[in-house]
């Protein structure tokens, strides 16, 4: 039996092959992709900015259980799913706990250490299978919108430092791309009133047009955001400031206009060889800051964001702004990266 898949020959090229599908060893689930969404990691990997260790990418993915190895319990043929990205050692104390994320031993991950999904189908296997990374999908949530439990299980991840907050604070978002708008979704849920911050107005001017639940906008091409976000909180600064955007500006910019005791998350990495920042520790020191990284997401805040798309209390329809085959994925990709083409979340659906 064939299949389709993309394999990433060089800088910026995709070549699509006919190759055989993978065969389903024991313990070892075999999906059959149906959407697989492109990421701004994917786009990285696309430009040979960041180094994977397989030829197949995409790990935004959703599809049907087409054949199961021995010895899996759980699932069915014909389930629809979506498979967590993060594949922990099993062993270590976080992974006891649960949080593969925070693997001592270093995590490995679809579409990075193992074939990811801009193809047919995709194996999946037995350490994942068996840390839960299979996980059903209810019927209502199409497999579009399945493909963000990904991104959103990691805006939860970024939240759960500080998730404790009790409703009425105020947080400002920086970066208005598909993981600042989910930020500013959750933030709204957990009873925030939310800042939206970037440095140009189209996205802005997008995140209006399909309904964001932002409270107020700031420009930073026109307004300082440091005295904007102070101006709307009464000269207190935020309580939680997300960084959503890669860049050192930013994360200056998020200790400038955090309150006293506020939380500030260091979302977005920075390019690995340029990850210096100048900060004022003293602004940490005297308002007593607390700074955060976030790191990828585990099965129970994919759990927790399944249930929130599928209960309606977050709409991601709206995110969903393009569709691609798998033949013009290298276009789905220069789609992402050209803001005149307002794209927010693309998906590559293989069989189209």
């Amino acid at each position: 039996m064939k299949m389709k898949a993309a394999f990433l020959v060089g800088r910026e090229k995709f070549e699509v092959r006919e190759v055989d599908v993978p065969r389903c060893g024991p313990g070892e689930v075999l999906v059959r992709v149906k959407a697989c969404a492109v990421c701004g990691t994917d786009l990285r990997i696309f430009r040979g900015e960041k180094r994977i260790d397989v030829p197949i990418t995409g790990h935004e993915i959703s599809g049907i259980v087409e054949e199961m190895g021995e010895g899996v319990d759980g699932l069915s043929v014909g389930d629809k799913v979506v498979i967590k990205t993060v594949i922990g050692c099993g062993e270590c104390d976080a992974c006891r706990r649960g949080e593969e994320n925070r693997c001592r031993r270093k995590y490995k991950a679809m579409g990075y250490q193992y074939n990811g999904g801009f193809a047919q189908f995709i194996l999946v296997p037995r350490e994942a299978v068996r840390q839960g990374c299979v996980i059903k999908v209810p019927e209502n949530v199409s497999f579009e919108e399945a493909t963000i439990v990904e991104p959103f299980s990691c805006v939860i991840n970024g939240w759960y430092p500080f998730r404790k907050r009790e409703p009425g604070f105020t947080t400002a978002v920086l970066g208005a791309g598909i993981i600042g708008m989910l930020h500013v979704e959750y933030a709204k849920l957990k009873g925030s009133k939310v800042i939206l911050i970037n440095r140009t107005s189209p996205r802005l001017i997008l995140a209006k047009k399909i309904g964001s639940s932002a409270d107020e906008f700031i420009d930073a091409s026109q307004y300082d955001p440091v005295k904007k976000v102070k101006e709307l909180t009464g000269g207190l600064g935020a309580d939680v400031v997300i960084c959503a955007a890669s860049s050192k500006d930013i994360q200056r910019e998020a200790i400038e206009m955090a309150a006293v005791d506020a939380d500030i998350s260091f979302f977005a990495g920075l390019p690995k060889d340029d990850s210096n920042v100048l900060l004022d520790s003293n602004i940490i020191h005297y308002n007593e800051l607390h700074i955060h990284g976030a790191n990828a997401s585990n099965r129970s805040q994919y759990l927790e964001a399944l249930d929130l798309i599928a209960s309606g209390k977050v709409n991601v329809k709206k995110f969903i702004t393009h569709k691609f085959p798998l033949e013009k994925l290298a276009e789905a990709m220069r789609c992402l990266e050209d803001r005149s083409m307002n794209a927010i979340k693309i998906i590559v659906d293989p069989w189209m």
